[in-house]
């Protein structure tokens, strides 16, 4: 199954945040908990020479050790890095200091020169992954729309978290070629691609594959039966009474139903991906 999604308001928006990346004074790079590694867009390699806090975001759907293995793996090299619930209290609280830290040498020249402290970060990542929302939160109110999938924001918005910091919503931005096809599951598993775009059911298949390979009691445990990548979706369907006409199991619906129930957290608090 190849995966890829690169609408043109992508392209668009790659320009613009290289553009705004030259006059920022820090990046804060979004990732998904559950797929780190995955959410690295190759593209933004060559665009970013600020300070970067990197975000570890849905961080209450991974257990604590793959939280705290990304943490010290991103942190390496006096690089930043914090976990975030992005909807939760707590996340201007351990976000805005990671900020300011990032930026403490411009900080440090702008209190030299008897200036007031302001500074820019652009906020970037790939789609899905609660950027919109962890601006509200650092902004403390709703000022931007949100939306548990791909392609909520669509063009880059200035908000203001109080008189020393501005900061950019970027639209989620994937690359224009998915050569990994491992990459590509896991961004499509997460919802950073358009489920229009997929063949849910091949994804299913993917997932199952997956999360078997990591421990097979994950879907016992959900479904109350063993899930093969052959005869686990009809079983599903089977089970939750998903049929369509004529009597027949609907696996496509099953198929959906995984998916659906691994991005929900209702398969437990698994990563598709842990830090080496």
């Amino acid at each position: 199954m190849d995966i890829n999604w690169f609408p043109g308001h992508m392209a668009k928006s790659t320009r613009e945040i290289e553009a705004n990346l030259k006059t920022a004074d820090c990046a804060v790079y979004v990732l998904d908990s559950r797929a780190v590694l995955s959410c690295f867009n190759p593209a933004f390699d060559n665009m970013i020479n600020i300070p970067i806090v990197y975000v570890l975001n849905k961080c209450d759907t991974v257990t604590t050790d793959c939280v705290n293995g990304w943490i010290a793996k991103l942190s390496e090299k006096n690089r930043i890095a914090v976990a975030l619930e992005g909807n939760s209290a707590s996340c201007k609280k351990k976000l805005l200091p990671a900020i300011k830290r990032a930026c403490a040498a411009v900080l440090s020249r702008q209190r030299t020169r008897g200036l007031n402290e302001h500074i820019k970060a652009v906020v970037i990542g790939v789609p899905n992954t609660g950027k919109s929302t962890i601006i509200n939160s650092l902004c403390g109110k709703a000022r931007l729309v949100t939306g548990d999938r791909a392609g909520v924001t669509r063009a880059a918005t200035w908000a203001r978290v109080d008189t020393t910091l501005d900061v950019l919503d970027t639209p989620g931005t994937l690359y224009p070629k998915i050569t990994d096809r491992r990459v590509g599951e896991n961004l499509a598993i997460i919802g950073s691609i358009k489920d229009e775009v997929l063949d849910i059911s091949e994804l299913a298949v993917a997932l199952i594959d997956r999360l078997n390979g990591i421990d097979v009691n994950i879907l016992i445990a959900r479904y109350g039966c063993e899930v093969d990548v052959v005869e686990g979706p009809e079983k599903i369907a089977v089970s939750r009474g998903f049929r369509i006409r004529g009597g027949q199991p609907d696996t496509e619906r099953a198929a959906a139903a995984i998916i659906d129930d691994y991005r929900k957290g209702r398969l437990g608090k698994v990563a598709l991906e842990y830090a080496k």
